[in-house]
């Protein structure tokens, strides 16, 4: 429905028009543009569109390019499977065992959009160890994963 929306008003509407030609527009102009969409339909907001594409971090005019096609924007499922995929290959040394427990973190962080560094010596984490994560790596393993949990939970 936004995106009908959207393609509709590009149209006629100068500052889409602009944003689908890839210039900038200033702040006032995105304002602008987020109260035509919340007068054409009240339930469109920011928190709505974060929801619809689960992105928690992206901004109103991020959206919009990306439904206008002039900028990809990925899900936060997979913004945390590919910085995942990015640890683990580098890291080539990893056992089953740390990698059992590095894609459950991965779901839990999926599932919650968050993690606090006392969860990882709590359940679920303790089913592959009782000590959690540190029965798991050593101290400075720890440090580069809590380092990577909070860059996706930013």
């Amino acid at each position: 429905m936004v995106e009908a929306l959207i393609a509709e008003l590009t149209e006629h509407n100068p500052v889409l028009q602009r944003i689908k030609r890839g210039e900038a527009i200033s702040a006032d102009e995105a304002d602008q543009l987020a109260e035509l969409l919340h007068e054409e339909h009240p339930h469109i907001t920011e928190d709505l569109l974060r929801q619809v594409y689960k992105n928690r971090k992206a901004h109103f005019l991020q959206f919009i390019r990306h439904i206008l096609g002039i900028e990809v924007l990925k899900s936060f499922p997979d913004e945390v499977s590919a910085a995942f995929d990015q640890f683990i290959r580098a890291h080539t040394t990893l056992s089953s065992r740390q990698m059992e427990f590095l894609n459950l973190l991965k779901n839990f962080i999926i599932e919650r959009e968050k993690v606090e560094k006392k969860d990882l010596i709590n359940a679920p984490f303790t089913v592959i160890h009782p000590q959690g994560i540190r029965g798991v790596f050593s101290p400075s393993e720890i440090n580069e994963i809590l380092q990577l949990t909070e860059g996706l939970a930013a």
